[in-house]
């Protein structure tokens, strides 16, 4: 399996809030980047919808504006998750990820192999635009 992620990804399990211009939503972080974030939950968006991600990092919330660029389904069709890209992230919100993610060890290819069995037309992530593969 080849790595498609411009950013290294570190594991992150914590409760967040995600917001639309509509409504609001809970879900659980499985992992981080500098370019975003995976969110276990149950609620479906659609790629290209902009939601606020409250995440609490060191005892501090952050608010994120981001995208919604992908989600995952089980092979059942389950909804899983969704992939979230930072659209804009303050200087004290990137620094405090950056702080987080030199504490951690990066997640390896091995961690993510689950992935493999899920059908093609489910699989997660895309590259990000810009992302070189």
């Amino acid at each position: 399996m080849v790595e498609r992620r411009k950013f290294p990804r570190v594991s992150l399990a914590v409760d967040v809030n995600l917001s639309t211009s509509h409504n609001f939503y809970g879900g659980r972080t499985r992992d981080i980047s500098l370019g975003g974030l995976f969110i276990e939950c149950s609620v479906g968006l659609e790629t290209g919808t902009d939601v606020t991600v409250k995440l609490a990092l060191d005892g501090k919330e952050y608010s994120l504006t981001c995208t919604v660029a992908w989600d995952l389904s089980d092979a059942d069709g389950k909804l899983v998750g969704i992939g979230v890209a930072f659209k804009k992230v303050s200087e004290k919100a990137r620094a405090a990820i950056e702080a987080f993610m030199n504490r951690r060890e990066p997640l390896q290819l091995e961690a993510i192999d689950a992935l493999e069995s899920v059908p093609p037309d489910k699989k997660g992530p895309p590259p990000l635009p810009g992302a070189s593969s």
